[in-house]
C-alpha cells in the first residue's frame, strides 16, 4: 500500500505538506497541491485513516459535474438532491468549464472530500474519468460503455422511429430536426432512426436537419424556416428549451402553432408544461434516481432497487 513516505519520496515535497493536502487541513500552494493529488493519483494512494475504516469516514458529500448550463441543467440538479437528501447526502454541484477544472474536482475523491460524482457533463475522456473509480464510484447519464463507469443512459432510437411513425399515420410526411452536435452518441442514434424510416417510408420527407449546440439554435432553427418557403409541416427539437424557443420565435413572427408547425421537445420538462406542446419523455428523473441509488449502494453496500426507465411521447393538453 503506498504511504505519505512513498508519495514524498516520488515528489520531493515534505510529508508534512503531503499531510496537510491529505488533510484538508493548513495552507498549500497551488503548485505543489496539483504535484502531490497527480501522486496520489498514480500511485493509488488512499489516507490510511480512510482505509482503515472507510464507511465510517463517508463524508455524505457527492459531486454533481457539469462543464456548461442550460434549462435543463437546474432540473438534473433538482431531481439528484431531491433524492440524495432523503438518504442524507448533500449534493455539491460544480461547473467544470475546463479540463484542469474537471480533474482537480476528481481529485477531491482521491483526498475523501466527496464520496462519489455524477457527471451530467463531462470534458476528459471516459478513460480519464474513469481511472478515478477507484477512489469512489462515479456515474453518469451520458452514453457511454466503460467497466468502472455506471451509466444508466437511454437509447434514443426506439422511441424515435417510434414517433415517426406516428406522425407519419397522421398524415405529416415532411418533418424537420433541430439536432445536437453530431458527435453526440444520443444524435447519432436520431441520425440512425430518421435514416432507417426513410428506406421504409420513401415518400417521406426528412431532409430538413439542424445540428448545433444549445445556445440559440431553437431561434436560428426557427428564422431558417421562416425563410423556407417549403419549409416542413412538423419540427423535432433535441430539448424542450430548444423547442419553447423555435416556438416564441415563430409566434413573434405571426405563425399559428401548432397549427402551421407542429413543435415537438424532448425532455419533459416543465417549460413544455407551461407553454403546452408535445414532448418526449426520456425519464431524466429516473435516470437521476437511478444514478443516485447506484452510488448509493457502492457506498453503503446496499441492494436497493431501480426505477424503470420507459421513455414515452407526451401529448400537449
Amino acid at each position: 500500500m503506498t504511504t505519505i513516505y512513498d508519495l514524498a519520496k516520488k515528489t520531493g515535497i515534505s510529508k508534512s505538506t503531503i499531510s496537510r493536502v491529505v488533510s484538508g487541513n493548513g495552507y498549500v500552494s497551488s503548485q505543489k497541491r496539483k504535484i502531490i493529488l497527480d501522486a496520489m493519483h498514480e500511485m493509488n494512494y488512499i489516507p490510511n485513516q480512510v482505509a482503515k475504516n472507510l464507511r465510517s469516514k463517508h463524508t455524505k458529500n457527492i459531486g454533481f459535474l457539469v462543464n456548461d448550463y442550460y434549462p435543463l441543467v437546474g432540473e438534473l440538479v433538482n431531481s439528484f438532491t431531491q433524492i440524495a437528501s432523503q438518504y442524507g447526502y448533500n449534493v455539491n454541484l460544480y461547473f467544470t468549464k475546463t479540463s484542469e477544472n474537471e480533474i482537480h474536482t476528481l481529485n477531491l475523491l482521491t483526498t475523501k472530500t466527496l464520496d462519489a460524482v455524477f457527471i451530467a457533463l463531462r470534458i476528459n475522456s471516459w478513460d480519464t474519468i474513469g481511472s478515478y473509480a477507484k477512489f469512489g464510484p462515479i456515474a453518469t447519464w451520458q452514453r457511454v460503455k466503460h467497466p468502472h463507469i455506471y451509466s444508466n443512459f437511454i437509447d434514443h432510437y426506439p422511441i424515435y422511429y417510434r414517433i415517426l411513425e406516428h406522425l407519419d399515420k397522421q398524415g405529416y410526411k415532411h418533418i424537420g430536426h433541430v439536432l445536437s452536435e453530431y458527435r453526440n452518441g444520443n444524435t447519432q442514434a436520431r441520425v440512425r432512426a430518421i435514416k432507417n424510416f426513410i428506406q421504409k417510408h420513401p415518400d417521406s420527407k426528412q431532409s430538413y436537419q439542424f445540428y448545433h449546440g444549445q445556445n440559440g439554435v431553437g431561434e436560428f432553427a426557427a428564422m431558417r424556416w421562416l425563410q423556407d418557403k417549403n419549409h416542413p409541416q412538423v419540427m423535432m427539437a433535441f430539448t424542450d428549451y430548444v423547442a419553447a424557443e423555435f416556438i416564441a420565435t415563430l409566434k413573434k413572427n405571426g405563425v399559428k402553432v401548432p397549427e402551421e408547425c407542429l413543435v415537438i421537445g424532448s425532455d419533459n420538462g416543465e417549460i413544455a408544461r407551461l407553454m403546452d406542446f408535445p414532448t418526449i419523455d426520456l425519464c431524466f428523473r429516473n435516470q437521476m434516481h437511478n444514478g443516485f441509488i447506484y452510488l448509493y449502494n457502492q457506498l453503503n453496500s446496499a441492494d436497493l432497487p431501480f426505477e424503470s426507465q420507459n421513455p414515452r411521447w407526451v401529448d400537449a393538453d
